[in-house]
């Protein structure tokens, strides 16, 4: 992979360095993004991120559509065991 690396650069005439950070770039942009923004709401919704760290990962507005779900669902997980200790 090194050597792809280092021939890709000597074509393109810059260094390994660039290819390399130019190809996780790419990367990052495409597949591995989507799977970032799904990991970031899941470790959120699991308390394991905070609400400034998951909207650098999916964006101001979509954090917050995140947070006031993960509020609803607190609710209706209380109410529900409201319901289930009074049965």
């Amino acid at each position: 992979m090194v050597e792809k690396a280092d021939i890709l650069a000597k074509l393109e005439y810059t260094n390994r360095t660039d290819v390399i950070k130019s190809a996780l770039t790419k990367y990052l942009g495409g597949v591995a993004a989507t799977q970032l923004k799904e990991k970031a709401v899941e470790s959120y919704l699991d308390d394991k991120l905070s609400y400034n760290e998951l909207a650098v990962v999916i964006g101001r507005q979509n954090a917050e559509s995140v947070k006031v779900s993960k509020r609803l669902l607190e609710r209706s997980y209380r109410i529900a065991e409201d319901i289930i200790a009074r049965g």
